[in-house]
């Protein structure tokens, strides 16, 4: 007898009281892809330090004036190292780096010589959108492949647009045997790309007639999406590529960048191909699991049915994904792609648009989700959604109001040294660099950013009481929006 139990990603053999027991589990991450356990499998992405390149100036500046008496009680205040005696027994000049703002040591200061106030370098970094604030986090999170946790708290504002103005209800918070990052109680982060039939029809013999599509399961609602093209553009992509080959999900590369040395992770690569140059790379649609079309600014298409046809003629297997961006036709889109036997629907919002109004992709993921739900279509169809995806908590935030699957772009790109490039290439003084000696690093950090948004996501699963992330999705009754609240407390004041 074979028991099969798809949980994850890929399965492998264990025997258990004479049963053929396949089973993937999530958890911690640390090692290689799949960890052995007695009776199990655990999924996890292999952590180790990866310190950035390209630094970042210090958040805080503490200064120490004349008036110190070397007495050394911040020395033995502050908790963070910033403070330190030389070899003469003086005290040192602080380390800014260091520094959490927390104030123990001015405080502790008898003679009032520390001060502590934020660096303008710092406060000039990145955008209104990709904060300083959210930088630094993504660099942290790229260097060790952890949770980010503030000692000091949060002192910033209590809400704002987007998915800023997004809260999860964590009623199940009380009970703490439901965390997945422990491993004390099993939680799933994965997630099928392809479509879904509503139901399975048997003859009376019990023989299978319905035409089960061809579906692909990955092990977090996570994909990578294509970089901008940059001077060490090929070192990046093959960083892509391996880092989506290690996690076992996908990275999208354009077609015309595709090179030989990205041919041993073909399996974890969606090459994306322009709707009039797909003639041109047969070869690639015939390697491929899935394949992207990009129509690029063109809107207005009236069928799909004939590119799908064309790709399955050269790879029957292959899944076919369709890239649009996110607009008012959004929802009949995605119906109309259904119907036409697509696959996967992604669509996408440009960061710089999510800029200027963060409301745009947080609505138009809502609203393409209910309109495929109105057409009872919902589950005919994986919903990719790319754009504003700043932080680890728009990942559960994207799916919670209807994404199945969120690909990331420019984040991992600033965890590389990127200084938020917008448009289709950095800019010429962006300091990404991925030379020929730092795929390797470049790898590690994508795969420790990766592993930090994971676990974040099964915090958020665990707090929420859900056992899988495909449970989440759509779940708006278990989301509380701020503006809602604001109008039952306050009325609508429009």
């Amino acid at each position: 007898m074979e028991v099969k139990v798809a949980s994850n990603s890929t399965a492998s053999g264990e025997t258990v009281a004479g049963l053929k027991l396949d089973v993937c589990l999530n958890g911690t991450t640390s090692g290689s892809s799949f960890e052995k356990g007695s009776t199990f499998k655990r999924y996890h992405i292999g952590v180790k330090g990866a310190p950035p390149k390209v630094r970042l100036p210090p958040k805080f500046i503490v200064k120490q004036y004349n008036n110190c008496i070397n007495l050394q009680e911040c020395v033995e205040a502050c908790v963070y190292g910033v403070h330190r005696i030389r070899e003469d027994g003086q005290i040192a000049e602080p380390i800014n780096d260091s520094c959490r703002r927390c104030h123990v040591c001015s405080l502790a200061c008898p003679k009032g010589a520390i001060s502590i106030g934020k660096n303008p370098e710092f406060e000039k970094m990145g955008t209104s959108y990709f904060t300083p604030d959210r930088i630094e986090t993504i660099y942290f999170e790229a260097e060790t492949g952890r949770v980010p946790v503030s000692g000091a708290g949060y002192g910033g504002p209590f809400a704002g647009r987007g998915f800023d103005s997004m809260w999860f209800d964590f009623s199940e918070i009380v009970r703490p045997t439901r965390d997945g990052i422990h491993g004390r109680e099993y939680i799933s982060t994965s997630v099928d790309l392809g479509r879904n039939i509503p139901r399975l029809e048997f003859d009376g013999s019990g023989k299978l007639l319905s035409d089960v599509p061809i579906t692909i399961e990955i092990p977090m609602p996570i994909i990578l999406d294509a970089p901008l093209a940059s001077a060490t553009g090929g070192n990046l992509r093959v960083a892509l590529a391996k880092a989506a080959s290690a996690s076992n999900t996908f990275a999208i590369i354009e077609a015309k960048e595709y090179s030989d040395d990205l041919a041993a992770y073909a399996s974890n690569l969606i090459p994306r191909i322009r709707a009039n140059e797909m003639e041109q790379f047969r070869e690639l649609i015939n390697a491929s699991r899935i394949v992207e079309i990009d129509f690029g600014d063109v809107r207005r298409i009236k069928t799909v049915k004939g590119y799908v046809r064309r790709i399955r003629d050269v790879n029957p297997s292959t899944l076919v994904s369709f890239r649009f961006p996110y607009d008012g036709e959004s929802g009949k889109r995605a119906e109309a792609l259904n119907k036409d036997g697509a696959d996967i629907a992604h669509f996408y919002v440009d960061d710089k648009y999510v800029e200027q109004d963060p409301e745009v992709v947080k609505d138009a993921i809502k609203y393409t989700h209910s309109y495929l739900i109105d057409k009872n279509m919902r589950d005919g169809i994986t919903l990719v959604s790319s754009g504003g995806i700043a932080e680890a908590s728009h990942v559960p935030k994207s799916i919670i109001i209807g994404a199945d699957v969120v690909s990331v772009g420019l984040a991992y790109q600033i965890a590389l040294g990127c200084k938020v490039c917008y448009g289709k290439a950095h800019a010429a003084y962006c300091p990404i660099n991925v030379g020929d000696g730092d795929v390797e690093w470049a790898t590690q950090r994508l795969l420790n950013l990766m592993s930090s948004w994971r676990d974040q996501l099964l915090e958020v699963l665990g707090g929420m009481g859900l056992r899988e992330v495909r449970r989440q999705r759509g779940e708006i009754g278990r989301v509380m929006f701020n503006q809602e609240l604001e109008d039952r407390v306050f009325g609508d004041r429009e």
